[in-house]
């Protein structure tokens, strides 16, 4: 009886170090759940102490897909910092690869409305709280404005971790669009620190004491920006800082195909929208707008010269940048020492003053395969070839360039998103 007793004793000492080791270190978690699950979560996400957040491993792969296909996999986040509350689950997405007898913009809206995901809570491989259902990717789209939704929210309390199970479902029913095709989905969560409730009760001075100490928090909260989404994505990074998205960059919900691009300039300051909150991307981009955007790109400050240099009147918003970008040789104008703000940009011209501004080398031996090659202007048949050779210029899907064409300001903007090495942040 003696020895029952030690025997239980001692299994007792050992089961409570194994319950204090599991708590305080995190490697010893993720062994036990390897070993539960015969394998490691896909993405771990840490909250560290000082608020800053790291993300180690990938999201959904990066393979083919086809009608039928299913992905799943385990997003583990550790939070060190204070409690807080995840909320407002999204998701951004990126066409990589398709056939090219299908029109991609066809193809990403299928991707949209043919891709289900599910995303259930848990921790340790139980996962008992669904988060999101069954729902079509074109109905997640992440936007800016979401505040939170405390249908799918979760808690997280400090030192401690959550696992999110996740299932990528392609429908059996899609077309052959979405055969052996690829794209890059991130998955967006608010995080917010978690106020605490005190309970009521007790010393009214106490009481008074932490009301002034939840609003010092929310104050420094606010002054911190802390609910910032984050950004879980396939290159093992997340992004904390997000900016307001143009509603023209989401028409219909379905992303524009320059989405990218453009939200990487918005938030790299390179370009602003208009007052009224637009971008308007498929509109033609002026010379004005083109010498702003170009300066902007190099950091070419304004020029307050009293005389510009031409003789028709320059707006005001871009004089400077005009002035500046034509002293550097980028912009020389028309004859007659006109600059013609206001007119709208051509493809081939838009290409020769880029390639100018950013120094790239010419190639004047690279073939140009464009069925339309011979309407390229002499002047600037050598910047086209530069473009082409260079990797930051194609043509349209029917072999055309159509240089005399005006470029709308989303194919402007791409091109000085790759000319940047910005292209590479959502590749």
């Amino acid at each position: 009886m003696k020895n029952r007793k030690g025997f239980f004793k001692m299994l007792g000492k050992f089961l409570a170090i194994i319950l204090v080791v599991g708590f305080f270190a995190g490697d010893i978690m993720e062994l036990t759940y390897s070993a539960m699950t015969g394998s490691e979560p896909d993405v771990v996400v840490t909250i560290h102490n000082d608020g800053t957040i790291s993300q180690q491993g990938n999201l959904f792969g990066g393979e083919l897909w086809y009608p039928g296909k299913d992905k799943e996999g385990v997003i583990r986040i550790h939070n060190q910092y204070k409690p807080i509350n995840g909320s407002s689950l999204g998701v951004g997405v990126e066409l990589i690869e398709a056939r090219e007898t299908y029109d991609w913009d066809m193809v990403y809206a299928s991707f949209l409305q043919n891709m289900q995901l599910t995303i259930t809570q848990g921790k340790l491989a139980i996962f008992d709280k669904v988060i999101i259902n069954s729902k079509y990717l074109g109905e997640l789209l992440h936007t800016s404005n979401d505040k939170g939704n405390t249908a799918n929210q979760f808690s997280i309390s400090k030192n401690d971790f959550i696992d999110l199970k996740y299932k990528l479902l392609m429908d059996e029913k899609a077309g052959n669009e979405l055969q052996n095709m690829s794209a890059k989905v991130s998955l967006t969560i608010n995080l917010n620190e978690r106020l605490q409730d005190n309970g009521g009760g007790g010393n009214d001075d106490k009481d008074d004491k932490d009301d002034k100490d939840d609003k010092d928090d929310k104050d420094d909260k606010d002054d911190k920006d802390d609910d910032k989404p984050v950004i879980i994505d396939e290159n093992g990074s997340s992004d904390e800082e997000m900016i307001e998205i143009p509603d023209d960059l989401i028409p219909l919900g379905v992303p524009h195909w320059a989405h990218d691009c453009i939200v990487t300039l918005l938030r790299h300051g390179i370009i602003r929208g208009y007052p009224d909150g637009t971008i308007r991307p498929d509109q033609p981009i002026t010379r004005a707008e083109s010498a702003v955007l170009i300066a902007k790109a190099l950091k070419i400050e304004e020029s307050d010269k009293f005389f510009s240099g031409y003789v028709d009147p320059l707006p005001k918003w871009a004089r400077g940048h005009i002035i500046a970008v034509s002293q550097e040789g980028i912009f020389v104008g028309y004859p007659m020492r006109l600059f013609k703000p206001n007119r709208n940009i051509t493809r081939e011209e838009m290409v020769t003053v880029l390639i100018k501004g950013f120094e790239k080398e010419l190639h004047p031996e690279t073939e140009l395969i464009f069925t339309d090659k011979e309407d390229i202007g002499e002047w600037a048949l050598e910047y086209v070839k530069a473009g082409v050779s260079h990797e930051i210029l194609r043509g349209y899907p029917d072999g055309s360039f159509k240089p005399k064409n005006e470029i709308t300001r989303a194919e402007a903007f791409t091109i000085i998103c790759k000319l940047l090495g910005l292209h590479d942040e959502h590749m």
